[in-house]
């Protein structure tokens, strides 16, 4: 009996010491934790991992984010860097770092890092190093795990592109009719092209060799005459453009864009009952390193889920991606047929009815799966006839927001700041008056403060009201720090009330 308590002690310690000093070297390849027969989460993850910089040459460090905007904590993770081309070569070398253990992977012997301990964090950085043998597009994928039985995997960053040095003729290898453009800049100059012939190219300053560049968006002529269309334009120029039309049993999509880069990222648009996220169906279009989809899925509350068959119902599916346009269009049947419906574990609407329609852009990951949206989805202010030819060119207002903010601004920039001025500037002004036995200075200070402090709390209930909950507010290139907002409003709101 002790012997068999001891075998069981042994292999206990043994994964808990597996789990808590790191991956093996073994697992550079799936970065598949070997949790006995547990899966990985479906959920979108609450981590997100992002690169420094989008370009890299030899002798640059950059630095790699794993963090959570909602400050989750994780007890283990596996970072790589991975060729983009083939999602399994581990490129480059992580460096020293005090809170990884570099793993010997790919050639540098250095190409992955995973956690020495199991101390919770929500936050950590790594440098990483291209090597000599690093060319091609480089994105890092990691997992993550926050329990032995809960971890996400295929969380990626964006593509980060060669910069190629050049003192003598190089060749870029292209598809179409060659069209280069080049834009003089001191230090360097950025290259487009997609060329079907073979161009050489003298140049003896740097250049970044990056995704397309994003042309205009032109507005389509046929909305409103053979087509409906939700549109975002400025004169001709387009920001987004989605349209349809009705064919019988089934309505033609077409969805564009323009975005700063098109590598791993998916467009979509949801059918929703009203203007808000959730039981909405959803029909992507996604382009994972260089594969194209287009699939079916829906929103469960705030978090979108996979079907079991993504393809149903949708048909003349087609995805184009050049010079920064994502372009998608896909034929979607206004009804499943029975037998169909029993292949597929989600929702599917009636087109013959109407439905709120929302559009969205955010990143998208190995296996398909849909990220958290980068910036918040826009919605038909009204429910759309999907068998009209309407032209909607205005999106859903939300005034309960609007009146949150006018709150905050009553309340911080105008309260608060007469405020600390009547305290800071006049009490020598009115040392001598008072107002219902109390110096005019500090009746003002103390009226405008439990003003500020009333304004906070309903603004705090509004926006609670129309959120229906915490808000989730996603970061965009720029401004990662817009999902500390929800944290940093809940803190100021409960230090106003304890003042």
């Amino acid at each position: 009996m002790q012997s068999v308590l001891f075998v069981i002690t042994a292999l206990v310690i043994q994964r808990i010491q597996g789990f808590g000093t790191g991956a093996p070297a073994s697992k550079c390849g799936d970065m598949f934790p070997s949790h006995s027969q547990i899966q990985p989460e479906n959920s979108l993850p609450p981590y997100t991992l992002t690169a420094s910089s989008y370009t890299y040459k030899q002798g640059d460090t950059i630095t790699i984010t794993l963090v959570s905007p909602t400050r989750a904590s994780f007890a283990g993770y596996i970072i790589g860097a991975k060729d983009q081309a083939t999602l399994n070569n581990n490129i480059g070398r992580f460096t020293n770092s005090a809170t990884g253990k570099i793993l010997p992977c790919g050639s540098s012997g250095a190409g992955a890092v995973t956690h020495q301990s199991n101390q919770a964090e929500y936050r950590l950085e790594f440098q990483w190093q291209p090597t000599a043998d690093t060319t091609g597009n480089v994105i890092f994928m990691a997992t993550v795990v926050e329990s032995y039985s809960t971890f996400w995997m295929n969380i990626v960053t964006s593509a980060i592109y060669p910069e190629v040095q050049t003192t003598q003729a190089f060749v870029l290898q292209t598809t179409q009719k060659p069209e280069t453009t080049t834009q003089p800049v001191t230090e360097s100059i950025q290259l487009t092209t997609t060329t079907t012939s073979t161009t050489t190219i003298k140049q003896t300053t740097k250049a970044s060799i990056l995704p397309g560049d994003t042309s205009s968006l032109e507005s389509d002529s046929e909305c409103g005459a053979t087509k409906g269309c939700f549109i975002d334009c400025t004169g001709t120029s387009c920001n987004y453009i989605v349209t349809w039309r009705d064919n019988g049993d089934a309505v033609d999509f077409e969805l564009s864009t323009k975005l700063q880069d098109t590598n791993n990222k998916w467009i979509a648009i949801a059918f929703s009952s009203d203007l808000k996220m959730g039981a909405d169906e959803v029909v992507a279009c996604l382009n994972v390193g260089g594969s194209t989809a287009v699939q079916r899925s829906y929103n469960d509350g705030k978090v979108n889920k996979q079907v079991t068959n993504p393809s149903a119902g949708l048909s003349n599916t087609v995805v184009t991606v050049q010079n920064g346009m994502f372009k998608c269009s896909f034929r979607k049947n206004k009804r499943l047929s029975r037998r169909k419906r029993q292949t597929t574990n989600s929702l599917f609407v009636d087109l013959d009815s109407d439905y709120n329609l929302m559009f969205g852009t955010g990143p998208a990951y190995p296996g398909n799966r849909i990220g958290m949206h980068s910036i918040n989805p826009v919605v038909t202010p009204g429910k759309v006839d999907f068998q009209s030819f309407s032209v909607i060119g205005d999106t859903a207002k939300y005034p309960l927001v609007k009146i949150h903010a006018c709150l905050m601004i009553i309340s911080w920039i105008f309260c608060t700041g007469v405020a600390i001025i009547a305290a800071r500037y006049y009490k020598p002004v009115w040392s001598k008056s008072s107002l219902f036995n109390q110096k005019i200075w500090f009746q003002i200070h103390r009226t405008l403060m439990v003003t500020a402090m009333a304004l906070t709390i309903v603004a705090f209930i509004i926006i609670f009201v129309e959120v229906g909950g915490y808000s989730q507010v996603s970061a965009s290139p720029g401004k990662e720090y817009l999902p500390s907002h929800p944290v940093l409003g809940i803190i100021v709101t409960i230090l106003c009330v304890l003042n």
